[in-house]
């Protein structure tokens, strides 16, 4: 059932979408909802149960999320599209833009994560606490402070 006889074509790959563009969409229920082909620039999300939803081949770029709450996320295989070229060309909704900016954390609790296989070069930590911080099972801060008192 249709939410909308409005139409568009995805000017990507002339895909036709229900028209909902300018719409104010509230108190709805999507529960066990399958979303495929979405184009949702510029969309704000507030107030939002994402609870056991599972994302993939999502252009999360330029993306801000405030307030949120990850326990048990798992996020696999990210990557940062290469300054000439979109991992996800050609994907509905991505206009071919590339985002080469850094990824940022802040004000974030990230105790007892695990960055299993991942490519942390270039990767700099502020004003942190590193209490308990280990790199294959090296503590950091013991690291950091045999540095400081090599004399």
């Amino acid at each position: 059932m249709p939410l909308t006889e409005k139409k568009v074509l995805d000017s990507n790959n002339g895909l036709e979408l229900q028209d909902l563009r300018n719409e104010e969409i509230n108190r709805v229920c999507f529960k066990e909802s399958s979303f495929h082909d979405i184009d949702m620039r510029d969309t704000s999300f507030a107030h939002t149960n994402f609870v056991n939803s599972k994302w993939e081949h999502i252009y999360f770029s330029g993306v801000t999320i405030n307030m949120i709450q990850m326990g048990g996320t798992i996020f696999e295989n990210i990557v940062r599209p290469k300054a000439e070229k979109s991992h996800l060309l050609g994907e509905p909704g991505t206009g071919n833009w590339v985002n080469v900016e850094p990824v940022m954390f802040k004000n974030s609790d990230l105790s007892t994560a695990i960055f299993d296989s991942c490519n942390l070069t270039n990767v700099e930590l502020k004003n942190c606490n590193i209490d308990g911080l280990r790199i294959d099972g090296i503590l950091i801060k013991d690291l950091i402070e045999k540095y400081k008192n090599r004399d």
